[in-house]
C-alpha cells in the first residue's frame, strides 16, 4: 500500500483491506500506518470467490492471512502497545483477561462440529465463518490459528501485567532488553 486508497475513514477507525499483493508486504503496510498517524485500525482480508467458488488470484489465502497477522503482530507489540489501536488484537487482548463480553460469538448452531469444537472459538468468534466456501471451511480459518497460537505467549504477558494493574505496554520494554 502506497497510498491511502485502499483506507476508509468511519466511526473513527481506519478500515484497510488487505488483499494477496499487500499480504506480501506487511512490513511496508503497517510502517504506512503508522506514518500516516493512524491511531486506531481493522484490517478486513479480501476473500472473493470466482463463479466457481475458488478464491480469486486478488483474494487473500489462509497461511498470507496468518503470516501478515503475525508479521504486523511483531512490530506493534515491540513498538505500539496502548499506541495503536488495531481492532483484533485488542478484542484477542480482551478475550485474554477474561472479558465475557470481549467477543461477540456468532449464532454458531449452523456451523459443523469441527468449528464448534475448535479450540480457537472463543478468539475467532466464529468471525471466519464469513469467508467459508460451500463446504462450510474458512479460507482463513488456518491463518487465524497460526496468528493466535503464535501471538499467546505475548498476549499472556500484557494479560498478566493488567492484571497486576500495570500497563501492557511494559512488555515493550521487556522485548527490547532481549
Amino acid at each position: 500500500m502506497t497510498e491511502c486508497e485502499d483506507m476508509d475513514v468511519s466511526e473513527g477507525i481506519i478500515k484497510v483491506v488487505v488483499d494477496h499483493q499487500e499480504c506480501q508486504h506487511p512490513n511496508d503496510l503497517y510502517r504506512n500506518v503508522q506514518q500516516a498517524g493512524v491511531r486506531s485500525v481493522q484490517f478486513i482480508p479480501l476473500v472473493e470467490r470466482d463463479e466457481k467458488g475458488y478464491l480469486t488470484a486478488e483474494s487473500v489465502t489462509s497461511e498470507d492471512w496468518g503470516r501478515f497477522l503475525n508479521t504486523v503482530f511483531d512490530i506493534w507489540v515491540r513498538e505500539d502497545v496502548n499506541r495503536i489501536s488495531i481492532q483484533l488484537f485488542d478484542k484477542i487482548l480482551t478475550q485474554w483477561c477474561g472479558r465475557s463480553d470481549a467477543v461477540n460469538l456468532q449464532d454458531i448452531s449452523h456451523i459443523g462440529a469441527d468449528c464448534r469444537n475448535c479450540y480457537v472459538l472463543h478468539f475467532c468468534a466464529g468471525e471466519c465463518l464469513k469467508y467459508r466456501d460451500s463446504s462450510e471451511k474458512s479460507a482463513l480459518c488456518a491463518g487465524y490459528k497460526t496468528f493466535f497460537n503464535d501471538s499467546s505467549p505475548y498476549m499472556r504477558v500484557m494479560r498478566d501485567l493488567i492484571k497486576q494493574h500495570r500497563s501492557p505496554m511494559e512488555l515493550m520494554a521487556m522485548l527490547r532488553q532481549t
